[in-house]
């Protein structure tokens, strides 16, 4: 098919983690979190390889529950790679997928 476009995955990770240390553009992010007993999980994704960059997104979750979130982030320009921070509290959990190219 022509004009069909691809891109690049993280795949699932459930920790912090540098997806790419390159200039890269950002496709969008895949959220499946899980809080128990209202323990929070944050998720935020930075232009760069830690997080000291430029914060492009960021989620929170707090009320007990599953969740299945994406963010359409529209191609952004991330000339510094992609640092990826997971933050979770006591049993809480997220396994989230950046896609970029």
């Amino acid at each position: 098919m022509v004009g069909i476009g691809g891109c690049r995955s993280s795949g699932v990770l459930g920790e912090s983690a540098i997806i790419t240390p390159d200039s890269a553009k950002l496709i969008s992010v895949h959220f499946n979190i899980k809080v128990v007993s209202d323990n929070s999980v944050t998720v935020k994704v930075f232009d760069g390889t830690d997080n000291s960059g430029l914060e492009l997104c960021r989620v929170t979750q707090s009320k007990t529950g599953h969740y299945n979130l994406e963010f359409d982030m529209h191609g952004v320009m991330c000339p510094n790679g992609i640092f990826l921070e997971i933050t979770e509290v006591s049993t809480s959990e997220a396994f989230v997928s950046v896609e970029f190219n």
